[in-house]
């Protein structure tokens, strides 16, 4: 019998390699052995996920109660599912949505299932590390057609915004205001990391297993007020994710909310990524000084080299990391990641940097803007199309997002106008060696 994915996941396991990418239980080593016997289906005994009793009402209130929301969910879909319910539960359709321009993709979709309008608000760009940087206010983009606002926060970089100040802006018009808090689940773990979302938001939902020690797929999602329809949001949960629940992803979530609520070990974590960004430093490795202390970006924008290369030759030393982009490789560090694991990260990156060479020229290639018009995604996933290469797309409208994944923030977004400036951009990436979403053999779904 052949199962060619099974055997390539088995072959990897063996490979004793390191994890600086998600799961946060990094490859199984903070959690639960027993997990594979709690695989039930939906009985009298185990109750039904979808219909909180006894079991599962205790959890959620208990996560509830971590967190400090009025009402908090288990989910097995991830923050997708998550983003999904909560922009569902905000926006009717024919609404307009008001997002960050590094959304996640799953935003994109959710207005083109859901039929719901959606326009970009832009953030500046971080002049060397070429990523989004920190919002402050989005006072001036809170027109009146506005009906609900969602921002990542942290980004896929560890920069937070100021949501407090963004929600105190939001609900003096009434808007509700999502964030997409993925990234900071550990958040509440150690007094020294940023503020939960959940404490200023209407929604938030949280991956549970980027960087606790949960299964893939385990997140939250934690409803505050009235501004969003919550009866809404929860059937949204039940349409969008399976009527039969992993119960062992539901199972991790729950402990890693346990686990979390005690004593977690991310205080010592935090201080092993602080000193070791200034022995990354003492390498000549710029680090970004981001709001998360353990979310580890290197930037290699000073050699002549790209981010791809790096993750490809940590790689070969049997180091995996989170993301990689054109300057920057990203790391997520957890608890279930060690000293020992730290100490080989700086080992390989000192054997790295022996065979680096200084760039001539440092030209930083910063993603294009965003668009500033509404658009109609569900209009544009749904009309006649066909499809053509994306060197010849300027000037068409797109059906799909297309997105380098990771971080899964699309460059083309559903419905928009496809420009050059795009087009040359996701190229250079193709080249350097990106995984990109949304092409096939080099071309797009356009608009007829």
């Amino acid at each position: 019998m052949s199962a060619p994915l099974y055997e390539r996941l088995k072959s990897y396991a063996k490979e004793n390699r390191i994890s600086f990418a998600m799961p946060g239980h990094k490859n199984g080593r903070g959690i639960k052995r027993d997990l594979l016997s709690l695989d039930v289906t939906e009985l009298s005994l185990t109750e039904n996920l979808h219909h909180p009793d006894r079991y599962v009402k205790s959890a959620q209130e208990r996560l509830s109660e971590l967190y400090g929301s009025e009402h908090s969910y288990i989910l097995t879909g991830g923050s997708t599912a998550a983003v999904q319910s909560m922009i569902c539960g905000a926006v009717k359709t024919g609404g307009t949505l008001l997002a960050g321009s590094d959304c996640h993709m799953s935003v994109i979709n959710t207005c083109a299932l859901a039929g719901i309008n959606i326009r970009f608000f832009p953030k500046e760009i971080d002049e060397i590390f070429a990523v989004t940087k920190k919002i402050e206010t989005i006072a001036e983009y809170l027109t009146d057609d506005i009906n609900a606002v969602i921002i990542a926060s942290p980004n896929y970089y560890g920069i937070c915004s100021d949501i407090k100040a963004i929600a105190v802006e939001c609900h003096k018009k009434n808007i509700p205001l999502l964030v997409d808090e993925a990234h900071g689940a550990h958040f509440v773990s150690d007094g020294r990391f940023p503020e939960t979302a959940v404490h200023y938001a209407d929604a938030v939902c949280q991956s549970a297993h980027k960087t606790l020690n949960a299964l893939n797929g385990a997140a939250y999602l934690h409803i505050n007020g009235r501004l969003i329809d919550r009866a809404r949001c929860v059937s949204a949960l039940s349409m969008f994710q399976s009527s039969s629940p992993s119960y062992p992803v539901a199972a991790s979530a729950d402990t890693a909310r346990a686990e979390i609520s005690g004593k977690n070990g991310w205080g010592k974590t935090y201080e092993l990524c602080r000193r070791f960004k200034e022995k990354a430093e003492s390498l000549g490795i710029r680090t970004l000084q981001n709001d998360d202390m353990t979310r580890l970006v290197l930037n290699f924008s000073d050699f002549d080299t790209t981010g791809f290369e790096i993750s490809e030759k940590l790689c070969g030393e049997k180091i995996d990391v989170e993301t990689a982009d054109l300057f920057n490789v990203a790391l997520i560090v957890t608890p279930s990641n060690t000293k020992r694991d730290l100490k080989k990260l700086f080992a390989a990156l000192k054997k790295i940097m022996k065979d680096l060479k200084p760039c001539k020229q440092n030209i930083i290639i910063a993603p294009p803007p965003v668009t500033v018009e509404t658009l109609f995604p569900q209009r544009a996933f749904f009309a006649d199309s066909t499809e053509t290469e994306l060197k010849n797309a300027a000037g068409r409208v797109s059906c799909v997002c297309v997105t380098p994944y990771p971080p899964g923030v699309p460059v083309i977004h559903t419905g928009e106008i496809i420009r050059a400036e795009q087009i040359e951009y996701i190229e250079t990436l193709i080249k350097s060696g990106a995984e990109i979403t949304g092409l096939s053999d080099g071309r797009v779904t356009v608009i007829k």
